[in-house]
């Protein structure tokens, strides 16, 4: 039974171990370092000023923009990123297990992908994914927002 008192049909033996999703984070963050890349180059935007390596406001956006259209896409249309799908691991809606849809999709992603457009290392995002250790079913706060899970999938 999840917590919030109704029956999921997702048994806490199939919710995806912690170490898979972080796995799964690396690896879809490093695909979208190099497709972020791919546009900066591409737009010939300078990523040196005056020496010193910044990200300017333009790439914030461009890496925001590409990151969005990542993970709704995916997880609105597989229910996996290309991270996930070489961990092992789906995003499900916990009281249905089907896929998000697009507007969930977009809930779970919007919850930390707007900490991507503010300078600096964002402390809230790094709280929204640690929520996962701390709930029984490993859900982050963006899964608690979206009403969905990770599991494994088979």
């Amino acid at each position: 039974m999840a917590e919030s008192g109704f029956d999921s049909p997702i048994t806490d033996e199939e919710i995806a171990e912690s170490w898979r999703r972080g796995l799964g984070f690396v690896l879809d963050w490093a695909a979208l370092v190099l497709i972020a890349l791919v546009f900066v180059s591409v737009l010939q935007i300078d990523l040196e000023t005056a020496g010193e390596f910044r990200l300017p406001v333009s790439v914030r956006i461009v890496q925001g923009l590409v990151a969005a259209v990542y993970y709704v896409g995916f997880t609105a249309t597989r229910g996996q990123t290309p991270g996930k799908i070489m961990t092992g691991t789906r995003v499900l809606m916990e009281r249905t297990a089907t896929i998000p849809d697009f507007r969930q999709s977009v809930v779970r992603w919007i919850v930390p992908g707007v900490f991507v457009f503010l300078p600096g290392v964002s402390v809230v995002a790094a709280v929204i994914y640690a929520w996962l250790v701390f709930d029984p079913r490993r859900r982050g706060l963006h899964d608690k927002a979206a009403k969905t899970v990770v599991v494994l999938a088979r």
